[in-house]
């Protein structure tokens, strides 16, 4: 016979697990949506240095055509020192914006793998295999839905309360659902 007290570790035990899986979900959808917004903010300074680029590129195609001397030299070299900038810039960006992607979701993809570890460590335990076999057994559901003949829920300090029966004296024991 389980002792109500390791059962009742073991359903604590398993609740926390699921709310470390709604955790791990939660992250995942976070990392992914960070990522799409620095992808999208790396395609857009993109556009943008090639939009000048582009102006750069024509403003020193202009002044090439525009002039025969010793100015066409020197406009040359200001469009070139121009177009370098930009390079620079570019590569600059989406160097420190990758690397600062890259960072970001491997931290939280290791807090993740550590979430997940803890989980199914937990579910290596005898409060994890009691658990598993309750749900092998249909029980499970059962006792975290209240759901036994005569069984009642009450909320109580914040949460559910299951009472399932009352003892020869008459007190009434339960246990808080998740």
């Amino acid at each position: 016979m389980i002792d109500e007290r390791e059962l009742d570790d073991g359903l604590a035990a398993f609740d926390q697990l699921g709310r470390e899986m709604a955790e791990t979900n939660r992250l995942l959808r976070a990392v992914r949506t960070d990522q799409a917004t620095r992808n999208q903010q790396e395609h857009t300074l993109s556009a943008e240095m090639r939009a000048a680029l582009k102006q750069a590129t024509g403003a020193s195609q202009e002044a090439l055509q525009a002039s025969q001397t010793e100015i066409r030299s020197s406009l040359l070299w200001t469009g070139l020192t121009a177009f370098l900038i930009v390079l620079v810039a570019f590569g600059g960006g989406y160097f420190f914006g990758q690397r600062s992607g890259w960072e970001t979701g491997h931290a939280e993809g290791y807090q993740k793998a550590r979430n997940q570890e803890t989980a199914a460590s937990w579910a290596n335990t005898p409060a994890g295999q009691r658990a598993y076999g309750l749900d092998r057994q249909g029980s499970l559901d059962l006792l975290t839905m209240c759901r036994g003949n005569g069984w009642t829920t009450e909320r109580q300090k914040g949460g559910t309360v299951c009472f399932p029966y009352a003892d020869p004296k008459g007190n009434v024991t339960g246990w808080y659902l998740p």
